[in-house]
C-alpha cells in the first residue's frame, strides 16, 4: 500500500483530467467544507503512477494548498489506525502555510499568503495571520520538528517512509535534516523545477520513487 501527502505537488494540480471548474474561484466546491468531498487528486499525478509500477493500492492525499501542519496531521491520524505495513510518501511544502480550526464550520481552515489579497473569511483569516501571528524562522523549526516526527514514527511503527522538499533553498535552508530525506536537487531537476509538475514531471518522479520502495 502507497499512502502519499502532499500540497497541489502530489495533488496533480494543472494537469489535464482535472475538472475545469477546479480554477473557478467562484465555484463553491472550491472552497471549504465543499472542497473535502468535491476535491479528487488526479489520476495522473506520481503516486497513482507509483502504483500502476508496482501493481498495489494507493491513497492520494494531495490537498491544493495544503500546508504542512495539514501533511502532518492527516498522516497521523492515518497512521493511528493503519495496521498495515505500509509506504508513506510525504512531500513537505512551503513553511509559511498554516491552518487554523474553524469552530463554526468544524473544520481546518488552510491559510496561505495568497488568501490574503482575496475576500471574505479567507481574507480575514490570512491578514491577521500573517500580521500578528506569524514567525519565518518558527514556520521553518517547525517543518524541521514534523520531518523528524515523521522519521520517528514510521520508524517505531515499520512503515518505509519516503519524503522530500520540493522547494528552493530561499524557501527553505535549515542544518540538521532527517537522513531519510530525499535529496532536494535531484527532486527538483525531475520535476523541472515546477511546483505543478507536468505530466511527464509526474511519470520521472514516479519512476525515481518507484525504485526506492520496498516491496
Amino acid at each position: 500500500m502507497i499512502i502519499s501527502f502532499g500540497c497541489s505537488f502530489t495533488f496533480g494540480d494543472d494537469l489535464d483530467d482535472l475538472p475545469k471548474w477546479y480554477n473557478d474561484f467562484e465555484d463553491e466546491r472550491n472552497f471549504m467544507p465543499h472542497k473535502e468531498e468535491n476535491h479528487k487528486p488526479s489520476k495522473k499525478s506520481y503516486p497513482y503512477l507509483i502504483g500502476g509500477l508496482l501493481d498495489c493500492n494507493v491513497e492520494n492525499h494531495g490537498w491544493r494548498g495544503g500546508s504542512n501542519d495539514r501533511i502532518f496531521r492527516k498522516f497521523f491520524e492515518h497512521l493511528l489506525i493503519n495496521n498495515k505495513r505500509s509506504t508513506y510518501i510525504i512531500q513537505w511544502t512551503y513553511p509559511f502555510r498554516t491552518e487554523v480550526w474553524y469552530s463554526k464550520g468544524n473544520y481546518y481552515w488552510g491559510i496561505v499568503p495568497s488568501y490574503a489579497g482575496q475576500y471574505g473569511l479567507d481574507k480575514e483569516f490570512s491578514e491577521r495571520y500573517y500580521k500578528e501571528n506569524f514567525d519565518e524562522e518558527e514556520s521553518k523549526k517547525k517543518l524541521l520538528r514534523f520531518m523528524w516526527s515523521v522519521d520517528s514514527l514510521c520508524e517505531k511503527f515499520g512503515h518505509q517512509l519516503i519524503h522530500f522538499l520540493p522547494l528552493g533553498k530561499e524557501d527553505f535552508d535549515l542544518e540538521n535534516l532527517p537522513k531519510t530525506l530525499l535529496n532536494t536537487d535531484k527532486i527538483r531537476n525531475l520535476v523541472n523545477f515546477e511546483m505543478h509538475p507536468t505530466e511527464k514531471g509526474h511519470r520521472r518522479l514516479a519512476e525515481y520513487l518507484t525504485r526506492r520502495i520496498k516491496c
